[in-house]
C-alpha cells in the first residue's frame, strides 16, 4: 500500500515536472519565434514597425540578448545615438563575455563624447582579450585625439604584437610621432605602412611633408608623384611639386604644376600660392581657371588634422631657415664693411 502511494506520488511529481518543462519549453519556442519575426522584418527594411516590436519584446523579455541588440542597432540606424546606447549596455549586461557588444558600447561612448567611459570599456576589453585590434584601433584613435600620442603610441604598439601586418596600425603610430615632433619615427611607421598597402596614398603625402621638413627634395618628389594617384590629395601634391621645381630653379616646371594645381582646386591653390612667396616672379604665368571641379573629401578628420599640422611645421622649418639665411647674410655684409673699412685705415697709414 505505502509502495502504490509512492508510486503515485511520484507520477504525480514526474507529470507536473513535464508539464512545467513544456511550459518553460513552449515559452522559450514563442520567445524564439518572436526574435525570427523580428528579424524578418529588419530583413525587409520595415525599421519602424521593427522598433516597435522589438519595444515589445524587450518589455515582455528583459533578459533577451538578440532583443535588446537589434533594438540598439535600429536605433543607432536612425541617429538615435544616445537610446542605442542604453540599449547596447542592457546587452552587455546580459553577455559580459560578448567582446564585440562591449566594443559597440565604446563606439558609442567615443561618437557621443564620452571618451574617458570609452577608453575605461576598452582597457576592459583589451585587459581580457588582448588580441582585439578593433579595440586596440580604437583606443589609440581616442587617445590621438585627446592628444595623449605617447599612450596612443603604447596601446598600437602592443597589438602589432598579435597584427604584425596591420598597416592601421604602422599608420596611426606614424601619425602620434608626427604631434611629438619626432619626424623620424613618424617616417619609420609610414614607410613600413606604406609598404604593406600600397593605396595608401595620404601616407605617401605625409612622408612627402616629412622629407620637405628634412630638406630632402628628390625624395619628397617621389613621395608627392605618388600621392596623386588620389583625387583630394592631387591639387596640393602639384603645388608642392612646384615648389620643389623652383627650389632645383626650374621655372618652367613648377609653372606647369601651379597651372595643374590650379585646374584641380582653384580657390585652395590661390591661397597657397598668395602664401608662398618661392613664386613671386611667375605668378602673371599662371592660368587662373574660371572653376575647378568639386573634390570628394575622402580623408578623415584625424588625417586632416596631420596633414595641416605638418604643412605647418614645414612652413615654421621654411620661415627658421629664411630667418637664418637673412641674418648670415647681414653677419657678412657686416665683415665686409668692417674690412673695407679696415683696409681704408691702412691704406691712409701707408699714405702717412
Amino acid at each position: 500500500m505505502l509502495i502504490e502511494k509512492l508510486l503515485i506520488t511520484l507520477a504525480i511529481v514526474v507529470v507536473l515536472i513535464a508539464i512545467v518543462a513544456f511550459i518553460v519549453a513552449n515559452r522559450k519556442i514563442r520567445e524564439k519565434l518572436k526574435i525570427m519575426k523580428l528579424k524578418s522584418l529588419v530583413a525587409f527594411h520595415k525599421d519602424e514597425e521593427a522598433k516597435k516590436y522589438a519595444l515589445k519584446l524587450v518589455e515582455k523579455y528583459p533578459k533577451n540578448f538578440i532583443a535588446h541588440k537589434m533594438l540598439a542597432e535600429l536605433y543607432e540606424k536612425e541617429g538615435n545615438l544616445k537610446v542605442a546606447l542604453d540599449e547596447y549596455i542592457r546587452a552587455a549586461d546580459l553577455d559580459e563575455n560578448n567582446f564585440d557588444i562591449h566594443f559597440k558600447v565604446a563606439e558609442l561612448l567615443n561618437k557621443t563624447e564620452k571618451n574617458e567611459e570609452a577608453i575605461i570599456v576598452l582597457q576592459d576589453i583589451l585587459r581580457t582579450k588582448p588580441d582585439y585590434v578593433q579595440a586596440s584601433k580604437l583606443l589609440g584613435n581616442i587617445l590621438y585625439d585627446e592628444e595623449r600620442f605617447k599612450e596612443s603610441i603604447s596601446v598600437l604598439y602592443d597589438a602589432l604584437k598579435y597584427h604584425p601586418t596591420d598597416y592601421d596600425l604602422y599608420y596611426g603610430i606614424g601619425m602620434a610621432f608626427t604631434r611629438l615632433n619626432d619626424f623620424q619615427k613618424a617616417k619609420e611607421f609610414y614607410q613600413k605602412a606604406a609598404i604593406l598597402n600600397t593605396y595608401l596614398y595620404n601616407g605617401q603625402y605625409t612622408l612627402a611633408l616629412i622629407a620637405m621638413i628634412q630638406g630632402e627634395l628628390d625624395e619628397a618628389q617621389k613621395y608627392f608623384e605618388q600621392a596623386l594617384n588620389q583625387e583630394e590629395l592631387e591639387p596640393v601634391a602639384y603645388f608642392y611639386l612646384a615648389q620643389i621645381a623652383i627650389l632645383k630653379n626650374n621655372k618652367d616646371k613648377a609653372i606647369t604644376y601651379l597651372n595643374l594645381a590650379l585646374e584641380l582646386d582653384k580657390k585652395e591653390i590661390e591661397k597657397r600660392i598668395k602664401a608662398q612667396p618661392l613664386f613671386i616672379g611667375i605668378e602673371d604665368k599662371l592660368v587662373i581657371p574660371n572653376e575647378s571641379r568639386k573634390i570628394k573629401i575622402t580623408l578623415s578628420e584625424r588625417e586632416q588634422k596631420n596633414n595641416k599640422y605638418l604643412e605647418e611645421m614645414f612652413m615654421v622649418v621654411t620661415s627658421l631657415n629664411e630667418s637664418k639665411l637673412t641674418s648670415e647674410e647681414g653677419r657678412n655684409k657686416d665683415d665686409e664693411q668692417y674690412q673695407e673699412i679696415e683696409q681704408e685705415e691702412i691704406d691712409k697709414e701707408h699714405e702717412r
